[in-house]
């Protein structure tokens, strides 16, 4: 039996590249067009691997993978988080002042470490400032009520994803077992 693969991403042209590159390996692929369609379909289907869009309408990414590492019987699915964060970044420095941030941001993009968590953390709060609900979240971070992420993808890849990076990275999950600690 072929593993399955979900790719959850709002992007019809994304979903198709990504499966003719899944389909080329042998995966079975399923799709789901936003967040929402993409939680419903992990508890129906039970994939071997998530792809999962941080950009998505009707739910996040983020807020997905919350979601996934709560439920008990996804909650050790592996997760492949994907962002357009050089195209983010292009749309900072049209939009935001603080420069420096946008300088951090990019240094660790650029780095082997560019998985981490810190990276993950800045990038999800320095993108949900300029991009979802700016100005709640501005007023919460001068009040200091900023709150970090609950759930980190097992890998973050940026798009436009070269076939070859992507192949790896599937392979690297798809082969070995379910996540320890959900």
């Amino acid at each position: 039996m072929s593993k399955r693969v979900l790719i959850v991403d709002d992007e019809k042209d994304t979903r198709t590249y990504l499966a003719s590159i899944l389909k080329k390996k042998k995966y079975e692929v399923l799709f789901a067009e936003d967040g929402v369609e993409g939680l419903a379909k992990a508890r129906e289907e039970k994939p071997d691997l998530i792809i999962l869009d941080i950009m998505m309408p009707k739910k996040n990414g983020i807020r997905v993978l919350e979601a996934l590492r709560r439920d008990p019987d996804l909650g050790d699915v592996n997760v492949i988080m994907l962002s357009g964060i050089r195209n983010f970044i292009e749309q900072a420095y049209k939009e935001l002042d603080n420069v420096e941030t946008i300088k951090q941001i990019e240094y660790l993009l650029d780095n082997p470490d560019s998985m981490s968590e810190v990276f993950f953390v800045r990038f999800q709060n320095f993108r949900k400032c300029l991009l979802l609900d700016r100005n709640a979240l501005i007023e919460k971070y001068r009040k200091g009520q900023s709150g970090g992420i609950s759930a980190l993808p097992d890998i973050f890849l940026d798009k436009p994803i070269e076939p070859e990076e992507f192949s790896q990275a599937v392979a690297r999950l798809i082969g070995r077992p379910k996540r320890e600690n959900p």
